[in-house]
C-alpha cells in the first residue's frame, strides 16, 4: 500500500548513504543481464547491473510487486493491488500505457513468460490454494495450466528449447519458501511436464528442499537446494549426474532469477541484491540507492486506545499504557501527561502504590518484560526493580498495597515486598498464558490458577505458613479464584464434568466454595430480629478508629481459614450464565461478585443472602479495576465507572494521539516477539538452533527496516531458522498504508467454462446457484451478454463478471443453436466456489469407492479437524454407513484442527449387546459400529497437524490400516500473542509425542502400506491411493 505523507523526515548520519539498498524484493534481469528490476517500497524500480541510483519505473498508487521481464526485453509484467487485490498488469519497458490483464477477486501474481513473449504465467488462489495460469499479452481469458483441485503448481519456468515446464508443488515452496531444513515426504522437488509429449518427470529426489527452478534460452536449468550445508544455494542441473554447485554461502539465497540470455543471475542474500556473472562465477553486490531511502520516519498515530488502565486508590487518576508509552490522566479523561519511559520499549501492566503517586509496571527490556517503578507526578525517574531472562507478567497488588504478586516466565509465582523491593518465590507452577489470581482480603492467602494434567487447577499460598496447597487437585478444569470480602467464600469457575482440552476452553460454570463448612443457608427469622436492633450510637469512635483526615477507618478484614478436605462436596453452583471473568468488590458494608459472560456483565450483592443476579446495563465485558471506593471496567478506549447499586455503567472514552519513531517501534516488536518465542516454543533446545545467536544476527538488519513489510520479512526469516511448523509473524501495514479505495469482487455462479472457448459452458458445479432445475443452462451454451452488455469473444470473460461492489444477482444471455435466452442467477463468492470444487473432488472419490468396492464400502473425507468437519463426519457415519461392511476414512489434504479424540472414539465403537422390540429383528447397540468392520485410513504428505495426531492414534490403537505416504510432519498445538501494532505472532507451545517418546513433528506418521499419488495421476484423474485402500478392504473382507 502507498504510504501516507510523513510527519517528519530526519536525515540519518552520512555513513548510511554508503550502504546499498536493503530489503528489495523479487529482483529480475533484462534478457542481456545489464539491467536489474526489483520491487521496493510498493513500486517497481530499475537500476544498471553495476549499481547506482535506482529509477522508479512503475508506480500506480497501490503496491506494485513481482516484476517479470519478457524474453524479448520489451515488457514488464507485474502485480498491483490498486484494485484492492493483486491483479496482473503489463507495461512497455520503454514506457507507455499500463494494461490490465486479469480481473478476479483472487490474488494473481506473475511467475514468468512464455519463450515467445506472448503469454504470461501467473499464480493465483482463485480456484484452490494456489496454482498456475497463463494469460495472453494481447489480452483474453486466462487459462489454467493443470486441472485437479490438488494440483498446486508454482514456480513455473518454461524451457525454451524443449517446451518443458519446470515447477514445484509442495506447500514448503508455496507458503514457507524460507523455512530451513525441512525433511519429509512433502519435500519440494523440481518436476517437469512436457505438454507436447505429455511427459512427466521428477528431476530431483533429494530428501530436502529443491525449489525456485529457472531456465535460460539455452535450456539450462538452475534451482536452489539445501543439500550441501542445509542452507539454500544455487546449482545448475546436470542431467548426467550430480548438480553443479554455483554458490556455497553459509546463509540462504532467496528469490533468484536468471537472465533469459543466460549471462547472469540475481538473487537476494542478507537482504541485498547480489549479481552473478555466470561465465566467471563472480558475484558482486551492486551499490544501489533510491532517492528517499535514508530517512528516519516519525509517525503520528491518531486516537489510540489504551491497552492497559489502572486507577489510583484515591480514585482521582488513571495510569494508561498507550501504544507502549506511559501516561497519567484524570479520571474524566480531560488531560493526559506522558511520563519518561524508553520510546523503543513497551509499557504493559500497571498497578498503583498506596501513596497514590508510585506506579509499578512491566515493560519490555530488549525482549523480556521487567518490573519497574516511577513517580506519577514526574518527581523521580524510572527505576528497574527486577529483571530475569524471561517475562514478568500478571501483576497483582495486595489489598493493603504491601505486596505485588507476579508470574515469572512460565513456571513460578513471585512476590515483591513493596517496603524494601525484595522479591521472593512463592511457588513453582505451570502457566500457559494469563493467570487469574487474587489475594484474600486479609492478604494472608494468594489463590491462583495454574495448569496441572493439561487443565486449570486452583492453588492457594499461605503467607503465614509459607506453604502451597493444591486446592482442587482434579483432572477437570477450575480457575479464576477470588475471595469474598468476609473471608468465608471463594468464588471460582469450573467444568466438573469433563476435560476442557484438547478442544480448549469448555463451558465453565460459576461456583461458590465455603472455605469452612459454614451454614450457607440464612435464617429467615434473622430478618425479624433485625427489626428490633438498636441503632448504632454516633460519636462513640475513638481516635484509633479514624484516619488522619478524621474519617472512619475501614474495619480489618476477617481472617481467612480454609478446610482443604472434601471441597467438591461443598462447592455450590451459582445462577450465572457461564463465567469467563470473576471479580469481587467491597464498598463499606456491601460486597459484590461481578461476572462477565456472553458479552454481558452480571452482578450479585453477596453481602445480601437474598439478593438476585442483575445485569449491569451498558456494560459488555472488559477488564475490572477498582479504587478504594469505585469499581471500573475498561474495554479499548472506553472506561466505565460501574454503579453496582443501580446496575449501571457510565462511560468515559480516552483516546490519545501519540508520536513514535517507526524504527523504535520495529525494534521493540522484534525483540518482544523474539522473547515471546523464547518463552513459548515447545522445544527448549529450539530444534538445535542457537536462538540467542539468531536474535543477534537478524537484529543486525534492524537499522535497514523501513516498513512493517520489511519487519515481517526479517522476523519470518528468523522463524524459518527453527525448522518448525505452526509459525507466523503476520502484520498489517498499519496507519502508514492508505487502504485501497476499491476492490474487486467476482460474481461466481458455479459455471465451469470450456478451455477451448472461454464463453462456452462446459459443466456446472453441484450445489452452486447454476445447479438447479430452474436454471436453463446446458453444456455447449455460449455466453453472449452479461446484464445486457454484449461480450467481446476476445476479451477477458472475467472482466464482465468483476465489480467493485458485490452483486447478489446476475443475468446471463446464452446462445443455444442460434437462439438466445436469458438466465438469472444468484452469485456466490469465489471462496464459496472453491469449497464446492473441493466437494466435487470428494464426491468423485466416493463414486470411485462405490464402484470399485461394489457398494460394500462407505467413504468419508475430512477436510480439516474442526467442529463443522466433525459434524460432517458424524453425519456421514449415521447416513452413508448404513448397510456398509467397511469404511474408508480419508484424511488426505486435511488441514488439522482439534477433534481427534471424538473421531478416534467413534471409529473404535463396537457392538456390546443386541436389543429388539418384542419379537422383531435384533439390532446392535450402538447401531453404528465401525470398530467391528475393516477400516482403511488414507493419509498423504499434505495430512497435517491434528490429522497427524488422529493418524498416530489410529496406528497406536490399531483401529485401521493406514494407506498412503508419510504425513507432513506438521504437528504442534499453538497459542498466539498480539504485538503493539496488532501484529499476530503464532506460538507453537505444545509438542506431540508418540508413546515411545518420538517427536511427531520430526517423524510424522508412516503408513502401513506406502503408495504415492503423483502430479500425473491427478492430471489423468487417477487415484492409486484410493484404489489401494479399496483393494486392501476387499482383501480383509475376503472379497
Amino acid at each position: 500500500m502507498k504510504k501516507l505523507a510523513l510527519l517528519l523526515l530526519c536525515i540519518l548520519p552520512m555513513f548510511a548513504a554508503a550502504e546499498t539498498l536493503h530489503f528489495p524484493y523479487n529482483p529480475v534481469l533484462s534478457p542481456n543481464g545489464e539491467t536489474i528490476y526489483f520491487s521496493y517500497d510498493g513500486d517497481i524500480f530499475s537500476v544498471p547491473a553495476g549499481g547506482g541510483l535506482a529509477v522508479r519505473v512503475v508506480s500506480l498508487g497501490g503496491t506494485e510487486s513481482n516484476p517479470k521481464i519478457s524474453p524479448c526485453g520489451k515488457y514488464i509484467a507485474f502485480a498491483s493491488d490498486i484494485q484492492g487485490n493483486n491483479d496482473v498488469y503489463v507495461v512497455p519497458v520503454a514506457g507507455g500505457d499500463v494494461k490490465r490483464l486479469t480481473w478476479h477477486e483472487g490474488n494473481d501474481v506473475p511467475a514468468g513468460w512464455s519463450k515467445d513473449s506472448k503469454h504470461i504465467y501467473f499464480e493465483s488462489n482463485r480456484a484452490n490454494n494456489r496454482t498456475t495460469y497463463k494469460v495472453a499479452l494481447a489480452g483474453g481469458t486466462p487459462e489454467r495450466l493443470f486441472p485437479n483441485y490438488f494440483n498446486t503448481i508454482v514456480n513455473v519456468a518454461e524451457n525454451p528449447q524443449t517446451g518443458e515446464l519446470y515447477f514445484n508443488e509442495s506447500t514448503e515452496s508455496i507458503n514457507f519458501p524460507t523455512r530451513k531444513r525441512y525433511v519429509g515426504d512433502h519435500n519440494p522437488n523440481i518436476k517437469s511436464w512436457n505438454p507436447a509429449k505429455k511427459q512427466y518427470r521428477e528431476l530431483t529426489s533429494y530428501e530436502g528442499k529443491d525449489s525456485w527452478p529457472m531456465a535460460d534460452k539455452k535450456g539450462n536449468l538452475y534451482y536452489v537446494t539445501d543439500r550441501y550445508n542445509k542452507e539454500s544455494n544455487i546449482v545448475r542441473h546436470n542431467p548426467a549426474g550430480e548438480p553443479v554447485q554455483l554458490t556455497s554461502y553459509s546463509q540462504s539465497v532467496q528469490y533468484p532469477s536468471v537472465s533469459y540470455g543466460g549471462d547472469a543471475m540475481v538473487f537476494i542474500l542478507e537482504y541485498k541484491i547480489h549479481y552473478m556473472d555466470l561465465a566467471t562465477g563472480k558475484v558482486t553486490v551492486p551499490q544501489i540507492s533510491v532517492a528517499d531511502n535514508n530517512v528516519d520516519v516519525m509517525r503520528r498515530f491518531e486516537d489510540v486506545a489504551p491497552s492497559r488502565v489502572a486507577v489510583s486508590p484515591d480514585g482521582k487518576k488513571f495510569a494508561l499504557a498507550v501504544r507502549g508509552l506511559l501516561y497519567i490522566s484524570d479520571v474524566e479523561g480531560k488531560y493526559q501527561q506522558k511520563l519518561a519511559t524508553p520510546a523503543s520499549e513497551r509499557v504493559d501492566e500497571i498497578v498503583w502504590g498506596k501513596d497514590n503517586n508510585t506506579l509499578y509496571y512491566t515493560r519490555t527490556d530488549k525482549g523480556f518484560t521487567a518490573l519497574y517503578t516511577i513517580k506519577a507526578d514526574g518527581s523521580s525517574a524510572e527505576r528497574r526493580l527486577y529483571r530475569q531472562e524471561c517475562n514478568i507478567k500478571n501483576l497483582k497488588m495486595s489489598h493493603n498495597k504491601e505486596k505485588i504478586a507476579f508470574v515469572l516466565g512460565n513456571d513460578a509465582v513471585m512476590c515483591l515486598n513493596v517496603a524494601d523491593n525484595s522479591v521472593v518465590k512463592l511457588a513453582d507452577a505451570q502457566f500457559w498464558s494469563y493467570s487469574r489470581y487474587n489475594f484474600s482480603y486479609d492478604d494472608s492467602w494468594l489463590a491462583f490458577e495454574a495448569v496441572n494434567l493439561f487443565e486449570g487447577e486452583v492453588y492457594m499460598y499461605s503467607f503465614k505458613e509459607k506453604k502451597l496447597y493444591n486446592l482442587t487437585n482434579s483432572a477437570c478444569s477450575e480457575g479464576m479464584p477470588c475471595f469474598s470480602p468476609d473471608g468465608k467464600y471463594m468464588y471460582l469457575v469450573a467444568n466438573l464434568y469433563g476435560t476442557s482440552f484438547p478442544r480448549g476452553g469448555g463451558q465453565r460454570s460459576v461456583y461458590r466454595l465455603p472455605l469452612l463448612d459454614y451454614n450457607t443457608k440464612p435464617f429467615k427469622s434473622d430478618i425479624y430480629d433485625k427489626l428490633f436492633e438498636a441503632p448504632a450510637e454516633e460519636g462513640k469512635e475513638g481516635k484509633d478508629d479514624k484516619d488522619p483526615k478524621g474519617e472512619k477507618k475501614p474495619a480489618a478484614a476477617p481472617e481467612v481459614k480454609v478446610d482443604f478436605n472434601d471441597i467438591f462436596s461443598r462447592m455450590e453452583r451459582m445462577d450465572f450464565a457461564g463465567g469467563y471473568n470473576l471479580y469481587t468488590f467491597k464498598d463499606k458494608d456491601k460486597a459484590w461478585l461481578i461476572c462477565s459472560a456472553r458479552d454481558k456483565v452480571y452482578s450479585l450483592e453477596i453481602s445480601d443472602p437474598y439478593a438476585e443476579v442483575k445485569t449491569i446495563k451498558d456494560l459488555r465485558g472488559g477488564s475490572f479495576i477498582n479504587s478504594d471506593k469505585e469499581l471500573y471496567a475498561y474495554r479499548g478506549a472506553d472506561i466505565y465507572k460501574v454503579d453496582l447499586k443501580g446496575s449501571r455503567a457510565t462511560k468515559v472514552t480516552i483516546k490519545k494521539s501519540v508520536e513514535k519513531n517507526l524504527k523504535d517501534e520495529f525494534e521493540q516488536m522484534f525483540y518482544e516477539a523474539w522473547g515471546l518465542m523464547d518463552q513459548n516454543f515447545y522445544d527448549v533446545d529450539f530444534h538445535g538452533t542457537d536462538w540467542k545467536a539468531k536474535r543477534e544476527y537478524y537484529a543486525s538488519f534492524l537499522p535497514y527496516v523501513r516498513s512493517r513489510a520489511n519487519l515481517s520479512t526479517l522476523f519470518n526469516d528468523m522463524l524459518g531458522e527453527l525448522n518448525s511448523s505452526h509459525l507466523g509473524f503476520r502484520t498489517s501495514q498499519g496507519v502508514e498504508a492508505v487502504p485501497p479505495q476499491t476492490r474487486t469482487y467476482s460474481a461466481e455462479t458455479g459455471i465451469i467454462w470450456s478451455k477451448a472457448n472461454p464463453y462456452m459452458v462446459e459443466e456446472i458445479v453441484a450445489g452452486s446457484p447454476a445447479h438447479n432445475v430452474d436454471a436453463d443452462i446446458k453444456k455447449g451454451d455460449v455466453l453472449v451478454a452479461v446484464n445486457g452488455v454484449r461480450v467481446a469473444p476476445s476479451a477477458n470473460r472475467e472482466s464482465y463478471l468483476a465489480s467493485s461492489v458485490k452483486e447478489p444477482e446476475i443475468r446471463f444471455t446464452f446462445n443455444r443453436g442460434g437462439k438466445e435466452h436469458d438466465v438469472k442467477l444468484h452469485t456466490i463468492s469465489y471462496g464459496a466456489l472453491k469449497g464446492l470444487l473441493y466437494n466435487e473432488w470428494e464426491e468423485d472419490c466416493r463414486a470411485m469407492v462405490e464402484k470399485l468396492g461394489k457398494g460394500r464400502i462407505a467413504y468419508t473425507h475430512m477436510k480439516a479437524m474442526g467442529a463443522e468437519d466433525l459434524n460432517a463426519f458424524l453425519k456421514d457415519m449415521h447416513t452413508r454407513m448404513v448397510g456398509k461392511e467397511a469404511l474408508i476414512l480419508d484424511l488426505r489434504f486435511n488441514n488439522g484442527g482439534n477433534v481427534h479424540k471424538e473421531v478416534l472414539d467413534f471409529i473404535s465403537q463396537k457392538a456390546h449387546y443386541n436389543w429388539a422390540f418384542r419379537d422383531n429383528k435384533t439390532n446392535s447397540h450402538p447401531n453404528v459400529t465401525p470398530g467391528d468392520m475393516p477400516i482403511v485410513a488414507l493419509v498423504n504428505e499434505r495430512s497435517l497437524s491434528d490429522a497427524e495426531v488422529t493418524s498416530n492414534g489410529i496406528k497406536t490403537l490399531g483401529l485401521a490400516t493406514i494407506v498412503g505416504t508419510e504425513t507432513y510432519r506438521w504437528i504442534i498445538f499453538t497459542s498466539g500473542a498480539t504485538l503493539i501494532d496488532g501484529t499476530s505472532l503464532r506460538l507453537p507451545a505444545w509438542g506431540c509425542y508418540s508413546l515411545d517418546g518420538k517427536d511427531l513433528e520430526f517423524t510424522g506418521v508412516k503408513p502401513d502400506i506406502y503408495i504415492k499419488n503423483t502430479f500425473k495421476d491427478r492430471l489423468e484423474g487417477k487415484d492409486p491411493q484410493l484404489e489401494k485402500g479399496v483393494e486392501e478392504i476387499l482383501r480383509q473382507l475376503g472379497k
